[in-house]
């Protein structure tokens, strides 16, 4: 007989744990039991090999005399908190064998395809084990309460019989030694532990699989690292979800074609406040370090939160009893932006520790990010219909004419911060309580300074206006009422972020679980009083001429270059110009400060009471209720009230800009090199200092232009009251295993508003181009509605051996207005001569949107961490909220450019009409899709693939041919996204594609009330790391290695409207574990 005890070897890069040792000259045959302590288990393992069969027997390591008494035990089996998550059927049953304290032995090439239920909370072994293996097609046989034998339901007499002789033949003389006959006269001994890439791919898969919804979840990799370094960016890997990008990073999440404001963003399964002015949630405020997943719920249950038709995106972080003992992990990166040929480090670490005998954790994690980068754009702000261009420069007469509203060129340099920290306290002291307070915190201080010149077009004043087919201005010139201008712009933004959040999970009996959950997050936008996005503008009066009758993306400009003696001011009076980038041009024109404040708080407190039984009528009952409590306060402010914005309007002598506030800024002759055209824009232009030139006017005009709060500001106060009831029905019908859940959510939900509504009382000729806006007292607002909304849910799962699942569903869900559209009075957008004149007015007795959601869903895991599904899924949506566009006027105020005298007013000027947009429901959309996804891996080769595309459709498109279409869902869009990898022994590598189809963006433009669309946009990303050691790894990155560019444009394909060329990054950093 031979004897071994010793640790498994451990491969260095501490991915993979693997050995075979063949011991085919042991003169007894004995089987070989290896006591070791795989992550947090402490058992005896052993694989022992009959030809092709592999049997693996799972011990308990214990003292001798406590393996005795386990031995003698026939008493029953007393409950047991167990904590197994849903995994692969092996691992959860060594999982089981260390918790229950049980041998267990199991015919491991029929248990290693198959993925095992979630176990948690107070069972016996033998409710557990039933639970562990329902719907898998194992089954357990349990003799005198110390040993399990775990057997396909399906398997015949003699593999039966084979595993039957070895499980006789355990004993418990031995805590690391038992003696089998073995047939073959030969055996491997073989463990395989797989982390890294593998192992997260594993267990999103397994959950997947498992859960009694159709969801779909991404796994951290390892502590402290995520697979993408942005939350969005991960999550445009799932089927169905789409991002939009902000500066060449993710920010705002699309689900199966509904937009940012239709997905609910959970932390920690707790509503989340976001520095947005609507509900839509900025995934660019969480560092991913700090995650340990995210799950996307594609259909609702009544126990989840309402407000999510789209999805509700649940992020959740580690927490320190999860890992066991002492953790740490740290990173450190250097970050190279191919634009701006700018570094910056990026920084992380988390620290993690367990006491008193693993039943106290803390947690603490740190992370800051930085990026220099430099954004090259070209843009115009919107383009106007059937403005008053004269008849007679048209070049033909169409029945609805666009013009565009202005063209810039733009740099931006922006440096982004963003540093987020979060702690986890975690306490166990029995197998009935558990205790979390948990703190995440974050901010994003993103400052900008940004340069560009550009020419704002006055419809009145076109000449040579050539037209296309859809009514298109695509050539024209204006040589009167005209500028060049050059501007400084900044885009701040400093956002903060921060949750609390306290929960007890109770078991209370046997049967009983009660969870109680408190939580508070609140999130904060600071413009600094309106200097965070602030325009200053140096101009004078000039020419230009506007091409766009090219097939190139991008239009030319030109004829503003040279000098023009003849050029006149607003007076009529000659003002001869030189060079465009001779500083002795320069006049002071608009100088503007805008921006809004925004402060969220939300506070919820939940409990949730789990009523678990016998399986002969229900498995689980659940029932809880919820109050949560919204405020959002927006607060507008600007320096427009009585035009001190345009104080120096007109391009006048007075005050003169000294020469030495501009100097020539070189964008370089590849400023937008990738975009057709750019060899038909300015690559020069003028640049002078904001703040600088904001000081100096203020003193020389003894005149403020700070900004101050306005009476668009609002506040929102927003009451839910929840409860809901939902059972769980769950049958084995071997080969089937049928899992039922059905339930009522019921929610009431108290609306109050606040608000000032600014009363209009005339419009004043600024200059060329401005109208100025004069009001009279203010007029409080208090308004309030509710509503009440029933939504019942059920769900059905079909398990089918132990490779198929087929799902089907059908629920009621909502979501709720947003905010912005609820805020009461009017709000005076634009105001400026040539009719451009624009209007907002909320309506705070909105709606919530109600969907009728019906999903059907097929999954085939063919292999091990293998699978490809499909589904389908329709959603109805009543009470859409819509824009519906206006004419009115205002307290009969007049447009003073329209009289006898257009630089004046006077009695024939007619009433301002004004294009006012207001929400309201009553729409009905209808939109459905189709999604599949494939993930394989390549068997022990280290190479695996993950597929996935999504295609949505809907009766809510826009007509772009017809101008009065005017209601359309925004953010419908496929995708297909691939992701193929490599991980095996020291290296790991990944790379990425993604691609979204076209969509609409947005029913309205920055200056218009016409649509916004971002053409198609796909990504490439790649990652490459090397272990060197169990504790040290080197990785290197790339986002968008392919240098894409983002495009958007109007109704047309021509209607240019952004074009922005972010660039490439690239980083290069070490990972360190202990």
């Amino acid at each position: 007989m031979t004897q071994a005890r010793q640790k498994l070897p451990q491969n260095h890069n501490n991915n993979s744990v693997r050995t075979n040792m063949p011991v085919a000259n042991n003169p007894n045959n004995s089987l070989i039991m290896l006591p070791f302590k795989p992550k947090a288990l402490t058992v005896a393992l052993c694989m022992v090999s009959f030809g092709a069969s592999h049997t693996v027997i799972a011990q308990p390591v214990l003292p001798h005399q406590q393996a005795e008494v386990i031995t003698q035990n026939t008493s029953p089996l007393s409950a047991i908190d167990f904590s197994i998550p849903a995994q692969s059927a092996d691992e959860a049953i060594i999982a089981f064998a260390n918790q229950a304290e049980l041998t267990v032995v199991f015919p491991f090439n029929k248990v290693r395809h198959v993925f095992a239920n979630e176990v948690s909370g107070n069972y016996t072994p033998q409710e557990a084990i039933k639970k562990l293996l329902a719907g898998t097609g194992l089954s357990a046989h349990i003799v005198d309460n110390t040993r399990i034998k775990i057997v396909p339901a399906s398997d015949g007499d003699e593999n039966n019989h084979l595993l039957g002789r070895l499980f006789n033949a355990i004993t418990a003389q031995d805590d690391s030694l038992v003696t089998v006959p073995d047939e073959q006269g030969s055996y491997d001994i073989e463990y395989i532990e797989v982390r890294g890439l593998r192992a997260r791919v594993a267990q999103s898969v397994g959950i997947k699989r498992n859960a009694n919804v159709i969801i779909d979840t991404i796994q951290s990799v390892d502590m402290g690292k995520f697979p993408d370094q942005n939350l969005a960016e991960a999550l445009q890997r799932v089927s169905g979800v789409s991002i939009d990008r902000a500066e060449g990073e993710g920010q705002l999440v699309t689900v199966r074609g509904f937009g940012p404001e239709f997905n609910r963003v959970l932390l920690n399964g707790r509503p989340m406040a976001t520095d947005k002015l609507g509900r839509e949630f900025s995934f660019d405020t969480l560092a991913s370090e700090i995650v340990s997943s995210v799950t996307v719920h594609k259909q609702s249950q009544a126990t989840m939160q309402s407000g999510g038709i789209g999805a509700t995106i649940d992020v959740q972080t580690a927490k320190p009893l999860s890992f066991k003992g002492m953790r740490a992990a740290g990173s450190v990166k250097m970050q190279y932006d191919t634009n701006s040929q700018q570094y910056a480090p990026s920084t992380s670490a988390m620290f993690s520790n367990t006491y008193l005998n693993n039943s106290f954790g803390i947690l603490a994690s740190f992370t800051q990010h930085k990026r220099q980068a430099r954004l090259e754009e070209a843009q115009i702000d919107g383009w106007l219909v059937n403005t008053n261009v004269p008849e007679s420069e048209l070049s033909e007469d169409v029945p609805t004419l666009y013009v565009p509203r202005n063209y810039d060129q733009r740099v931006r340099f922006d440096d982004r911060t963003r540093t987020g920290s979060a702690l986890v306290l975690q306490y166990r002291p029995n197998n009935k309580l558990e205790l979390t307070a948990d703190y995440l915190g974050s901010t994003f201080d993103v400052e900008t300074s940004a340069t560009s010149m550009g020419h704002w077009f006055t419809s009145s004043n076109l000449e040579d206006v050539t037209v296309d087919k859809n009514g298109t201005a695509v050539a024209f010139s204006q040589n009167s009422g005209h500028a060049t201008d050059f501007h400084a712009r900044t885009f701040n933004r400093s956002s903060t972020l921060k949750s609390f959040g306290f929960a007890a999970n109770y078991i209370a009996s046997d049967s009983v679980i009660v969870d109680a959950d408190l939580s508070y997050s609140m999130a904060n936008v600071d413009d600094n009083n309106g200097e965070g996005n602030s325009l200053s503008l140096i101009g004078y009066l000039n020419r230009s001429s506007f091409d766009h009758t090219q097939s190139n993306i991008l239009p030319a400009i030109s004829g503003f270059e040279q000098a023009n003696p003849r050029q006149v001011n607003a007076l009529g009076e000659p003002v001869g110009v030189s060079h465009y980038l001779d500083p002795a041009n320069g006049r002071s024109h608009v100088m503007l400060r805008r921006g809004w404040s925004v402060d969220d708080d939300i506070g919820q407190a939940k409990i949730n009471v789990s009523v678990l039984g016998d399986d002969n009528w229900f498995s689980k009952i659940d029932v809880g209720g919820a109050l949560t409590q919204r405020e959002k306060a927006n607060e507008r402010r600007d320096n427009e009230a009585d035009a001190r914005h345009c104080s120096f309007c007109g391009y006048f002598d007075a005050p003169d800009i000294p020469d030495s506030f501009q100097t020539i800024f070189d964008a370089g002759d590849d400023f937008l090199g990738s975009i057709s055209g750019h060899e038909n824009i300015p690559h020069q232009w003028l640049r002078h200092d904001g703040d600088t030139l904001f000081r100096y006017l203020e003193n020389a005009g003894d005149v403020s232009l700070a900004a101050e709060t306005r009476g668009s500001s609002f506040a929102v106060k927003e009451t839910v009251y929840a409860g809901y009831v939902q059972a769980a029905i769950e049958k084995d019908f071997a080969p089937w295993f049928i899992d039922v859940h059905a339930g009522l959510r019921a929610e009431y939900t108290d609306v109050k508003v606040s608000g000032v509504d600014e009363q209009l009382s005339a419009l004043v000729i600024l200059d060329q181009t401005e109208l100025g806006q004069e009001f009279g007292a203010s007029v409080s607002i208090d308004e309030s509605s509710n509503y009440t909304n029933v939504l019942p849910s059920v769900s059905f799962k079909a398990s089918w051996l132990d490779s198929w699942v087929f799902r089907a569903a059908y629920n009621h869900s909502i979501t709720r207005p947003t905010l912005e559209q609820m805020a009461p009075g009017v709000t005076y957008t634009t105001t400026r001569q040539g009719g451009d004149l624009r209007a907002r007015i909320g309506n705070a007795q909105l709606l919530p949107f109600e969907a009728k959601n019906i999903d059907v869903a097929v999954e085939h895991y063919y292999q091990e961490n293998s699978y490809i599904s499909a589904g389908y899924f329709r959603k109805t949506v009543d009470n859409f909220i819509v824009n519906e566009s206006s004419t009115q006027t205002f307290n009969n105020v007049t447009d003073p450019s329209t009289g006898t005298n257009p630089n004046a007013a006077d009695d024939a000027d007619a009433l301002a009409q004004f294009s006012v947009i207001s929400p309201s429901n009553g729409e009905s959309a209808t939109v459905e899709g189709v999604e599949i996804a494939v993930q394989h891996l390549f068997g022990d080769s280290g190479w695996g693939i993950q597929a996935n595309a999504s295609f949505v459709d809907s009766n809510a498109e826009l007509d772009t041919a017809n101008i009065r279409s005017t209601f359309a869902l925004t953010g419908l869009s496929g995708a297909k996204n691939m992701v193929l990898f490599y991980e095996k022994d020291a290296l790991q590598w990944r790379v990425a594609w993604n691609q979204r189809e076209g969509f609409l963006q947005s029913l309205n433009q920055t200056q218009s009330t016409e649509p916004t669309f971002v053409s198609p946009y796909e990504q490439w990303d790649m990652s490459l790391s090397y272990q060197f050691s169990p504790k040290v790894a080197v990785f290197f990155e790339g986002i968008n290695i392919t240098n894409e560019t983002v495009h958007k444009r109007g109704r047309f394909s021509n209607h240019l409207l952004l074009v922005q060329d972010a660039g490439a990054r690239y980083a290069l950093g070490v990972n360190i574990t202990y």
